[in-house]
């Protein structure tokens, strides 16, 4: 395996590089003020218009979160002892929405959902702006992303695909849940701004992703399909030599047992938008506010050892399909990657985003309960 062509390398930090970088910057500060910012008012001044949903420039996996990942700020009216609250300063009125609310009351909830007052935002801050990746798909069809290609493809072949591994009760374990970047924190409820390049990392369990991952054990166990979970924040270790790190693990996992079928990778989505603001990524479900989910299948293009990769998208599109018709507005497309992302080590295995940096914990707990749930479903029918 390629490991030069899936992994990114961390940037040189020496003196000589530094003296480079800073002068690119300097240039780089000097055409978005003179250039770029003024020709941006006379677009808008003319009448064109900004559309934050279409315009995702940077994802999590750049260079950038690798270096800025566990940058610190200061704190605004949130308590210093929370580290996922260092990149909040201001907190914008929520409305209580109570339990008992159901998919009704979604529309409503849309209609106020993604206003967001940018001048709200002091100088020298991004806004956290509530944004939608849905893409509603043609009947039939599901929408992908492959290799940054978005596209919609057939869904009924794979509708009509079984699943490569057919569900059947057993006391043996099935499932490995298990976090690549354990260290993936959210913004704090309210969030309305943060400081740029900030990205919220955390080592505690309760404040990152692998919190999100006992929510899918929780549901698998409940519906007598035997899980683990393994708990290691892997990317603490090592942000760049994380996927190794896993797959090491992973390894460990098979051989005491063999009998894991599913792998499941959770994860939290970066999201930044063309003007630098922060993507917070959120959907009505049930009457609650819900961060948006995302598949991310790894293919073959690197490594031959994931020649199996489009079982793993056969379970992606079941999932998907359902989810879109129970949850309209809560997918992102299917993300199709180069690299393998170790999904070859189980028969069926999936990446799964939930939420990015600009969402709060409880929305996505609450879309990792709907997924988790669907996806008792898509095996046990199965």
């Amino acid at each position: 395996m390629d490991t030069k062509r899936l992994f990114m390398k961390m940037k040189d930090t020496s003196e000589e590089s530094y003296r480079v970088k800073h002068s690119l910057y300097i240039l780089g500060k000097a055409i978005l003020t003179y250039v770029v910012f003024p020709l941006v008012i006379c677009g808008v001044l003319a009448g064109g218009a900004f559309t934050a949903v279409d315009s995702v420039v940077t994802d999590k996996n750049s260079e950038n979160v690798i270096l800025n990942g566990f940058k610190s700020g200061k704190t605004a009216k949130q308590s210093l002892m929370n580290p996922t609250d260092d990149n909040c300063f201001e907190i914008r009125e929520t409305e209580e929405i109570p339990d008992d609310k159901t998919e009704e009351d979604n529309e409503d909830i849309l209609q106020r959902l993604y206003e967001f007052d940018r001048t709200a935002v002091p100088d020298g801050y991004i806004g956290i702006v509530p944004v939608s990746l849905y893409r509603q798909a043609d009947e039939g069809c599901v929408y992908v992303s492959d290799a940054g290609d978005k596209k919609q493809i057939d869904a009924l072949p794979y509708l009509q695909k079984p699943l490569a591994v057919t569900y059947e009760e057993s006391d043996d374990y099935q499932v490995l849940i298990i976090h690549t970047h354990g260290t993936e924190a959210f913004s704090a409820d309210g969030a309305y701004y943060t400081e740029p390049g900030s990205y919220p990392r955390s080592a505690l369990k309760e404040e990152n992703v692998v919190c999100l991952g006992d929510i899918f054990e929780e549901a698998f166990n409940e519906a007598g399909i035997k899980t683990l979970h393994c708990e290691i924040p892997i990317d603490k270790e090592s942000y760049s030599k994380a996927y190794s790190n896993a797959a090491k693990i992973i390894k460990e996992y098979l051989k005491e047992y063999p009998t894991i079928k599913y792998m499941f990778d959770i994860h939290r989505d970066a999201i930044e938008l063309s003007d630098g603001s922060k993507a917070r990524m959120v959907t009505a479900a049930d009457g609650q506010i819900a961060a948006q989910l995302m598949f991310v299948v790894g293919s073959d293009r690197i490594t031959d050892e994931n020649k199996n990769w489009k079982d793993n998208l056969t379970l992606a599109v079941k999932l998907q399909c359902a989810l879109d018709e129970e949850y309209p507005g809560l997918m992102r497309p299917i993300n199709i990657k180069q690299g393998a992302f170790n999904q070859f080590y189980t028969p069926l295995s999936v990446l799964i985003e939930v939420g990015s940096d600009g969402n709060s914990m409880e929305e996505a707990e609450r879309s990792a309960k709907i997924l988790a749930e669907q996806m008792v479903k898509t095996i046990k029918e199965e």
